[in-house]
């Protein structure tokens, strides 16, 4: 079994972000902005930062932690007409009080994650100058270990608006056969789809619920799923269970996030540099 290394990936998508950038008169600045307990998502944050820190490129770290979320969109609409912010990053998700319509107020020219419906609609009716980060790294990591969509039947676990959705239409274009398993597919399904699958793709953020039951052997496992067990970081799937059936998978952490991580930064670069202000 291959347990694929995206620290590594995500070092050579870096360094070709450092060689296309290095000359640029100005770099981007990233605003990443938090709702909520800062502590829930501060690891994500503190990477972005180093990141972008090892770039060159400028970033700004806003939390709106108010007991009432009645400003957040005024407030995260002020941080997006900044002029020196390029890009603008919310985390998700986003506190239960909080509508997801917020995301709108980031124009498509400032959203690498592609969170607003503007950015969402190009990216489906193929306009969309970069693609969603998590769904891309996902694609490179098939890519870097030669393994061929074509034919494939693709077991999808999740359906969320930062993978799943976006994940699907990229699978097909590659020539693969994709059947979705979410929270409406019963527990029987689920494991008849996943057992039949050539490749399997979780991103549901429910710790462990992949085991070896539920996968034949010789399948790929890319584990896109984060959650905290016992005060560990834990992907969907549980290792210790496939790991003598399968033939490569993503461990968490270590695999899909560092090269989500390097796709949103490539995004940055490409939105900005793409931009009038680039230009003039």
């Amino acid at each position: 079994m291959i347990i694929f290394d995206g620290k590594k990936l995500a070092s050579k998508i870096l360094d070709s972000i450092k060689k296309e950038t290095a000359l640029w008169p100005q770099k981007p600045t990233v605003a990443v902005v938090s709702f909520g307990v800062k502590e829930d998502n501060s690891s994500y944050i503190i990477q972005k930062r180093k990141t972008a820190e090892s770039l060159g490129f400028g970033f700004k770290d806003y939390n709106y932690s108010k007991e009432s979320f009645s400003k957040a969109r005024e407030y995260l609409n002020k941080i997006v007409k900044m002029e020196d912010v390029s890009a603008v990053v919310v985390q998700m998700p986003l506190p239960a009080e909080i509508n997801v319509s917020i995301l709108n107020v980031i124009p498509p020219e400032k959203d690498p994650d592609l969170l607003c419906d503007k950015s969402v609609g190009a990216f489906f009716n193929g306009h969309s100058l970069v693609n969603p980060p998590t769904a891309e790294a996902i694609i490179d990591i098939l890519k870097e270990e030669n393994i061929s969509l074509l034919g494939k039947k693709v077991a999808l676990f999740g359906y969320g608006r930062l993978v799943g959705r976006f994940l699907v239409p990229m699978l097909i274009k590659e020539g693969a056969t994709v059947a979705i398993i979410d929270k409406n597919t019963s527990k029987d399904n689920a494991k008849l789809i996943s057992l039949s699958s050539d490749i399997v793709i979780s991103a549901v953020g429910e710790a462990n619920i992949i085991k070896s039951d539920m996968v034949k052997d010789g399948s790929v496992v890319i584990d896109a799923g984060f959650s905290i067990l016992d005060g560990n970081i834990v992907g969907d799937v549980d290792l210790d269970s496939v790991k003598d059936k399968i033939s490569l998978i993503t461990p968490v952490p270590g695999g899909v996030g560092p090269i989500t991580v390097a796709r949103l930064f490539s995004n940055v670069a490409k939105l900005f540099k793409y931009s009038t202000k680039f230009k003039n």
